[in-house]
């Protein structure tokens, strides 16, 4: 506001890039949580799916794989949890920077 800036450029500019860290927090959090809902939503009332399977092989006691349905589901949710880590290194490089001149 000193600098006579408009409220479009506070936000852009001081706003945002401030409020980014804890967006990409909850992000990665909302990542694993929406695979979790998903599987549980096809146990309650789904016609395919992970969760389906699951329940079908369950009732079967094939519980080899139920731990493959489980390791997949696992190994999904790691992978949007580093896709959003991704997407945060790639949308705030500033971060990177600030930790290069932190180590030297």
């Amino acid at each position: 506001r000193t600098m006579r800036a408009s409220r479009r450029q506070i936000f852009w500019i001081a706003k945002l890039p401030a409020a980014m860290s804890e967006f990409f927090a909850g992000l990665r959090i909302s990542a694993t949580y929406a695979v979790v809902g998903a599987v549980v939503s096809e146990w309650l009332g789904g016609f395919v799916g992970l969760g389906v399977y699951m329940t079908r092989v369950r009732k079967s006691y094939s519980y080899d794989k139920m731990f493959a349905v489980i390791l997949i589901i696992s190994v999904l949710s790691l992978a949007l949890m580093a896709l959003v880590s991704l997407l945060r290194r790639v949308s705030m490089p500033w971060e990177r920077a600030e930790r290069k001149d932190q180590d030297q």
